[in-house]
């Protein structure tokens, strides 16, 4: 017999049960974002993150949060985003070097942890790893990516005659 679970196996209900289950963690995270908002703590945060986003990746503070959202979610990250070129807390450039650090790599901690991790576990014909190197070498790694490519960007943009639309 068929029903929304499909026939003997599994179909869209589970897909909405699971959906479901992460309602409870994001409300509570969006309650505490308002909760600190409201008290000033991410004013504070912006002010505190400047001194360090403004050099690797040529952002500013405020965009602390887009880039914690961009480490686990390629939409969250590109939603708050947009909320700061709206906002015009990111200029033009800033949003390009922005973009540039989000697409490398993007959502790299859900990405890496849920399909990459799984390398750690194999084993070589002699019973050593397969792969040498620790999950938090790995990560290091991709994130100097994403700020290598980030600063890529910045000079492309310093010299301010290249002009990306036009092609050779």
């Amino acid at each position: 017999m068929a029903n929304f679970r499909g026939k003997g196996g599994s179909g869209a209900i589970d897909g909405f049960m699971f959906a479901l289950t992460l309602v409870p963690t994001v409300m509570f995270a969006l309650a505490m974002i308002t909760v600190f908002d409201h008290y000033g703590a991410l004013k504070a945060a912006r002010q505190m993150l400047t001194p360090i986003l403004r050099p690797l990746i040529g952002v500013p503070g405020g965009a602390g949060l887009a880039l914690i959202a961009s480490l686990q979610s390629t939409d969250g990250g590109a939603a708050l985003t947009r909320q700061l070129k709206d906002d015009n807390i990111l200029t033009a450039k800033e949003l390009n070097n922005f973009a540039t650090f989000q697409m490398t790599a993007d959502a790299l901690i859900t990405n890496f942890l849920s399909s990459g991790a799984v390398l750690f576990t194999l084993l070589a014909a002699d019973g050593k790893p397969a792969v040498p190197v620790s999950i938090g070498a790995c990560l290091g790694i991709l994130f100097l990516g994403k700020i290598l490519a980030a600063n890529i960007m910045r000079v492309i943009q310093m010299g301010g005659k290249i002009n990306l639309k036009k092609s050779a």
